[in-house]
């Protein structure tokens, strides 16, 4: 009989809290017994949700790992550049590891974790979610079983909607490598990437070219009229894409971000949210006004692999709407979807067929929120939860399964786009 497994969430936070939640839709595989956030109140809000002793309760890790182990795993869902250091004392004390992306923000926190896991024999998975989506773990099996033979090319790309690139990438902490020490690819788009060389598992990327830049933001951009905040000086407030006023009042998007510093109240108000982006919120701020040190909006990444196969990933932020696209091309078919529909075509070569082909259209139906505006990714968070609790119970590892070993493919790959971007190189990994 498989056991419960119990965790500690090391980060308080929204991901964390979202894998967490499994310990409240199946508390026969999961309990929340220890929290550790140097945040007074996010530790007592998920000390309340998920009811957990305050003896169990820590400002940080250092304090944490003084106690003895009484736990099985710990959830990290800390800021990008706490990953590593927040984890390697946890395996130290001989605790599993969920982890979210991105892992590593460079090449000597990828060593760092990756020498710890194996000196210690951890299990740690990272939180590669999209890999658990109805949409993507199908068309992995179609690569899988051969239906389109020996893949060719991966085209994909990411749309990024105007309102997510305003809330995450400029007005928040992620518009910049100073705040989150994490450039815009490995912080939005290390999913995608991850994707794509899953899809390619069965080979390497050996060399890769990027390029990309910031072209609708910064303050030179600023048009002449905005004010500084968009609810107490500008004259844009009721026209302008980025408004607050429209995003973030009118619209119930993006929530877990930007009525964050509001936690504390015992109601939330219409009235203390438009006092909030009046005054010291910064999602209130003019879009125009953040300093995002070079951080792109747009970027392309072109991979070539061992095999002779090729890969190519868009990340375009701003568009209308938020979209995933991907089409493989191999030597016996092609698969394309897009996530957000969750329908994906399957064409097949057939020469004696009027068109050359045959083809299958396939509706998996998946509804929910798809890019995480209220948390979810099409399923995959709890999924991927679940899963981990499998592997755990010592289950193998699941098809979809991203352990480090995994990830550290990945995350090389995504900083030497990173690196070939702002050299204007090819660069071998």
């Amino acid at each position: 009989m498989e056991k419960q497994i119990k965790v500690v969430l090391v980060g308080a936070g929204n991901r964390a809290d979202i894998y967490a939640s499994v310990a409240l839709t199946h508390p026969e595989k999961m309990k929340v017994v220890g929290i550790v956030d140097p945040d007074p109140i996010r530790r007592e809000l998920m000390k309340n949700k998920y009811k957990v002793s305050s003896d169990n309760c820590f400002t940080d890790v250092s304090e944490f790992v003084k106690r003895e182990k009484f736990a099985d795993a710990v959830i990290n869902g800390t800021m990008d550049h706490l990953h590593v250091q927040t984890s390697v004392p946890v395996l130290e004390k001989g605790y599993d590891l969920l982890l979210e992306k991105p892992f590593a923000i460079n090449e000597n926190e990828i060593d760092r974790l990756c020498e710890t896991a194996k000196k210690y024999g951890n299990k740690v998975v990272i939180g590669h979610v999209l890999r658990y989506t109805d949409f993507y773990s199908a068309i992995r099996h179609h690569v899988l079983s051969g239906d389109i033979g020996r893949i060719i090319s991966i085209e994909m790309n990411e749309h990024v909607s105007y309102h997510h690139m305003a809330v995450s990438y400029v007005r928040g902490k992620w518009r910049s490598e100073k705040l989150c020490f994490a450039p815009m690819l490995l912080a939005k788009s290390c999913h995608d990437i991850d994707i794509l060389l899953w899809m390619m598992k069965e080979t390497n990327p050996v060399t890769v070219a990027s390029f990309g830049s910031d072209f609708q933001f910064g303050t030179e951009r600023k048009p002449t009229n905005a004010g500084d905040r968009c609810m107490t000086d500008c004259p844009l407030v009721d026209e302008c894409i980025f408004s607050a006023k429209s995003n973030y009042l009118a619209a119930p998007r993006w929530h877990q971000y930007v009525w964050k510093t509001l936690e504390n109240l015992p109601e939330l108000t219409e009235h203390a949210k438009e006092n909030s982006l009046k005054t010291d919120n910064p999602y209130g701020t003019c879009v125009w006004n953040f300093e995002r040190d070079g951080n792109v909006d747009h970027q392309t990444v072109i991979i070539n692999f061992s095999n002779g196969a090729t890969g190519s990933f868009s990340m375009i932020g701003g568009s209308a709407a938020s979209e995933r696209n991907i089409h493989i091309i191999g030597t016996r078919g092609e698969i394309k979807g897009t996530f957000e529909s969750s329908r994906y075509v399957v064409r097949k070569m057939a020469p004696d067929t009027h068109t050359g082909y045959t083809e299958v259209e396939y509706d998996l139906k998946t509804t929910g929120d798809m890019v995480g505006a209220q948390g979810g990714h099409g399923g995959g968070d709890q999924k991927l939860a679940l899963d981990f609790i499998d592997y755990l119970n010592g289950n193998p590892p699941s098809v979809s399964c991203a352990t480090l070993d995994d990830s550290v493919i990945s995350h090389r790959t995504v900083l030497s786009a990173e690196k070939a971007r702002k050299t204007q190189s090819i660069v071998c990994l």
